[in-house]
């Protein structure tokens, strides 16, 4: 048991209400230039903290890529146009921008520090992404290493970058086992389908943020691994039985807690009969306060996911749920909607403890928590730490070295059946590739494959097409693959956009044809046709991955990647 902070116990006991409720909420900053109403959150409702988004102008709403039905719509107040990028900025620019916020936040009455959350996850999901900051590959892309200290590695270089900029609070690690090969969710966010593989992989990640200040947040308790739904437009039900749940998912979760490696959880939008059948996790009083508080005695901050995915929203409103999480024994709740759900959110949490369903001897101990681990990683001490360059850090050579060595140990080739890697630069050769999401900087942007692929072959042809194949990209594709001997295609996945695999399917059928598909996960249902003869995995479209899948295409790179899971493909 931790001895009990004095200063902060001090700090809680001369708050007001409203600054204790705005302590426990995560507000919405997204985008590069911050409008009136983001200094609103820090001062009239006493934000704990932002969600830092810089990659885009509003937080949108969810839309089911299935159906196409708008599940949660989270109403744009800022007056945007859609489809308009943020400002482009660099990593020093934004920095001067937090600053700026956490000097007004220090100003408070109490001088409590904001923090700054963020994904950083790999790949993709990398809400830092500018000024040519190294991303690595995703979760199970490290796994694909084979070297577990390269977790630690990676995860203090990106602790170091993300530092120096202002970020200070990472909803990482992963620690799903994804067991289920259809989880549109979770799949290669994930270290592994192997429970010792994730325990290992993400013991070492959390060393590695550790020690490199920031603070980790392990997700998504208590398991969201054995699903074939995605949480952000309907309520997953995870039917594990208790005693698989103890051994599997849970598992990290104790091993980590008991080493003391875990300063913040996050819990998942899903319902897990095993332990409430009624509740989803996120408002469960058995699960937050019963399995996690009490049964694994973890002490520290439990955070909500965000409460405007369509499983807890529809379910039960947003204001409303953000209530219902602190009552059933939550911290922090994310709640990114920057409109008036944030003033909704406020009252309705305020209401919930004025009726007694939040006592406030619970609310001070919610306060407690959040505070002390800022306190404990040295956020208090603001001005200690926004003297670095980030460009400086950004360019460290051992940083740079560890992205490029980390992209050739991931990425793999799955399959070659007809062994056509390498392909034969003398022949006609066409590049189709999906725009798919990237910053569009001179570190990563669209077409960075073909771009690439030229470094061997300056005569090769490109055809984009867009993330999902429209009419036009279709018939583009059909026309202009007949005059090429070797195609190489991308199928890139993200969360649940299957549109393109049976033109794909289509493209890898036609054997008069030699094709390598290029994509970014291991699992056949996501991505990878049974017709496809040659396969290679990148695990990650980030810069680094993608120079080495160019280079294993035309001969100049060994990819060193290894199988990463328990699921095989077929042969």
């Amino acid at each position: 048991m931790k001895s009990e902070n004095k200063y902060v116990k001090n700090l809680v006991s001369k708050m007001t209400l409203d600054e204790k409720v705005g302590a426990l909420l995560t507000l919405g900053f997204s985008g590069t230039i911050a409008m009136p109403h983001i200094y609103e959150f820090i001062t009239k409702y006493h934000c704990g903290g932002l969600r830092l988004s810089p990659t885009s102008r509003i937080f949108g709403s969810y839309v089911n890529p299935k159906s196409g039905e708008t599940v949660v719509n989270v109403v744009d107040e800022k007056g945007f146009k859609n489809g308009i990028e943020p400002p482009t900025t660099n990593a020093s620019e934004y920095k001067k921008l937090l600053c700026e916020f956490q000097k007004l936040a220090m100003n408070r009455p109490h001088g409590i520090p904001l923090h700054f959350s963020y994904d950083q996850e790999g790949g993709t999901s990398s809400d830092f992404n500018f000024s040519g900051v190294n991303i690595f590959t995703k979760p199970m892309g490290i796994r694909a290493t084979g070297d577990s200290k390269l977790a630690y590695e990676v995860a203090l270089a990106v602790s170091k970058q993300s530092k120096a900029v202002g970020f200070n609070w990472i909803h990482s690690p992963v620690i799903d086992i994804n067991v289920d090969p259809r989880n549109p969710e979770v799949y290669t966010r994930a270290y592994s389908d192997r429970v010792e593989e994730v325990v290992e992989y993400s013991e070492q990640s959390c060393l590695g943020f550790k020690e490199g200040g920031l603070i980790a947040t392990g997700k998504h308790f208590p398991g969201r691994g054995d699903s074939p739904v995605d949480a952000h437009f309907e309520v997953p039900v995870i039917n594990v039985d208790r005693e698989t749940m103890l051994k599997r998912e849970l598992l990290p979760y104790k091993v980590l807690i008991n080493k003391g490696l875990l300063p913040s959880i996050m819990i998942t939008h899903s319902i897990f009969p095993a332990f409430d059948s009624e509740h989803i996790a996120t408002v469960s009083k058995k699960i937050i306060t019963g399995l996690l508080r009490e049964k694994l005695k973890f002490d520290g901050v439990i955070a909500t996911d965000s409460m405007t995915m369509g499983a807890i929203a529809i379910k039960y409103g947003v204001a409303n749920a953000c209530a219902l999480s602190l009552e059933a024994g939550a911290d922090l709740v994310l709640m990114k909607a920057e409109g008036s759900l944030v003033e909704e959110t406020f009252n309705k949490i305020k209401e919930f403890i004025k009726d007694g369903k939040i006592s406030i001897e619970e609310l001070d101990k919610k306060v407690y928590r959040v505070l002390n681990v800022k306190y404990e990683y040295g956020l208090f001490n603001y001005e200690t730490i926004t003297g670095e360059r980030p460009e400086d850090i950004i360019n460290e050579k051992r940083i740079v070295a560890l992205s490029k060595l980390v992209g050739r140990k991931s990425v793999l080739v799955a399959r070659d059946r007809n062994k056509l890697l390498p392909i034969r630069k003398d022949e006609k050769i066409l590049v189709i590739e999906q725009i798919n999401k990237t910053p569009n900087n001179f570190s990563w942007y669209p077409g960075i494959l073909f771009k690439k692929c030229t470094k061997y072959k300056k005569n090769i042809s490109y055809l984009e097409t867009n993330y999902t194949f429209d009419e036009q990209d279709i018939e583009n594709i059909r026309r202009r693959i007949k005059d090429y001997n070797i195609i190489i295609v991308t199928n890139f996945y993200i969360r649940g956009k299957l549109a393109n695999n049976d033109i794909i399917k289509e493209i890898v059928g036609d054997k008069s044809k030699q094709v390598v598909l290029v994509t970014n996960t291991p699992y056949e249902v996501l991505s990878i046709p049974k017709e496809a003869d040659s396969v290679v995995i990148t695990f990650a479209t980030s810069p680094d991955n993608i120079e080495v899948v160019a280079g294993v295409i035309f001969g100049e790179v060994v990819p060193e990647g290894e199988w990463p899971i328990e699921y095989k493909l077929s042969e």
